[in-house]
């Protein structure tokens, strides 16, 4: 993760066969940010793959972001199961 200029960057495995980009917590994620918030978009640079997250000013709104997309895929996987 990287915070620069007011945009938080959080990179994610860079292996694009992962399985990890099958899973249930990342296509969570991937509806997370389509239908709750319009400062986050996944980009692939180069052979890395990237959430961006525009408006972080401060850790507090870093942590505030990352606790409600987490809120929203664990109360998704536990409600599935």
């Amino acid at each position: 993760m990287i915070l620069k200029e007011d945009t938080l960057r959080c990179y994610f495995i860079n292996r694009p066969d992962s399985p990890y980009f099958e899973s249930d917590t990342f296509r969570l994620i991937l509806e997370y940010l389509q239908k709750h918030t319009n400062k986050a978009k996944l980009k692939q640079a180069g052979k890395n793959f990237l959430l961006v997250v525009d408006d972080m000013k401060s850790m507090a709104d870093i942590l505030g972001f990352l606790k409600r997309m987490a809120g929203f895929v664990e109360k998704s996987v536990f409600s599935t199961t």
